[in-house]
């Protein structure tokens, strides 16, 4: 790999806007592209970029997905992509986002939200999107949110 590459790689691996940027194109994919999306398996870098922008340790994430830290070490290391099942969690905390963020109408308000323990919720959203169920609390309790609901 030439310099301006590895530079490039890089940058895009420790970027957590970048993150924010994948969930906004995903947010607006038909259904059937978001499926084979996360049936190829999505870049690695954006698992480590939504850990930048959350400011989470690999520890955290590797339980959001289901998968240990040695095995996102290790495909950080060969720059592969997840599976479809981490791919599909990964994605789940991206769409999440990009719908709080519309909900907020701001990055850091939605950032926020989604880190901060929630009374109707138990608990942070983020916390929650290790699951369907959890990911659907927190869609009823964004929906609450954005059409006049307390939450």
């Amino acid at each position: 790999m030439n310099i301006g590459r590895k530079q490039a790689k890089q940058k895009e691996i420790s970027s957590g806007h970048s993150f924010l940027e994948w969930g906004m194109t995903i947010l607006k994919m038909p259904p059937a592209k978001r499926i084979k999306m996360v049936r190829d398996g999505v870049k690695v870098t954006h698992l480590v970029g939504a850990g930048r922008y959350y400011g989470i340790s690999q520890a955290k994430l590797s339980k959001l997905l289901g998968i240990s830290d040695a095995t996102i070490t290790r495909k950080i290391r060969s720059s592969g992509k997840l599976g479809p099942l981490e791919s599909e969690r990964l994605a789940r905390i991206a769409l999440i986002e990009a719908e709080a963020e519309k909900v907020f109408d701001s990055s850091d308000l939605a950032k926020r939200w989604m880190l901060e323990s929630n009374l109707a919720l138990g608990e942070s959203p983020l916390s929650l999107l290790d699951t369907d169920m959890g990911a659907d609390e927190v869609r009823k309790v964004l929906a609450s949110i954005a059409y006049g609901g307390v939450a």
